[in-house]
């Protein structure tokens, strides 16, 4: 069984991406199947395919934690306005000569998905006097070389499938 890491206080926030990974956390959570997270954290680009805003307010409605949206805007709006005042890049995708595929390098996910998630973890410590935050990033084995720790020391990031 798995269990919250921190002691009492401790903020505990379920990344909520609306994939397949966060989707089955928060179910299993809502299932009693894993300690029940404080609440969970929807970064929102602004341009999330329809049937992920479709997917998400479902999740929302039967979820016994609240979920909370955070965002910086709409990334599509950003690109093409000329009057942004810093733009970050979007994955982009290269077709080699020899077939391969490239991507280029983004930061989309830092802007507009980590600092989102991380002012929001930062207001929810200040409202309760805490220091520090727990965040469950739904990960699975297939995809184990993306667990990094947090960068900023106030989250402790943990990787609840993997421990499962």
């Amino acid at each position: 069984m798995l269990t919250r890491a921190g002691g009492d206080g401790q903020l505990v926030v379920l990344s909520l991406g609306a994939g397949v990974q966060s989707t089955t956390l928060a179910l299993m959570a809502k299932a009693g199947d894993t300690p029940m997270p404080d609440c969970a954290i929807f970064a929102d680009t602004g341009w999330e395919p329809i049937t992920v805003y479709q997917h998400l307010a479902s999740l929302k409605a039967m979820l016994p934690f609240p979920v909370i949206l955070v965002g910086k805007g709409n990334i599509r709006d950003d690109l093409l306005s000329a009057t942004a005042a810093r733009l970050a890049s979007i994955p982009w995708f290269l077709r080699m000569p020899d077939g391969r595929a490239a991507m280029g390098q983004r930061q989309c996910t830092k802007e507009y998905k980590l600092r989102p998630i991380q002012l929001e973890i930062r207001r929810q410590l200040a409202d309760r006097g805490s220091r520090q935050a727990e965040v469950w990033i739904g990960i699975s084995v297939d995809e184990a070389h993306r667990m990094k720790p947090a960068r900023v020391q106030y989250i402790k990031n943990r990787w609840t499938l993997i421990e499962r």
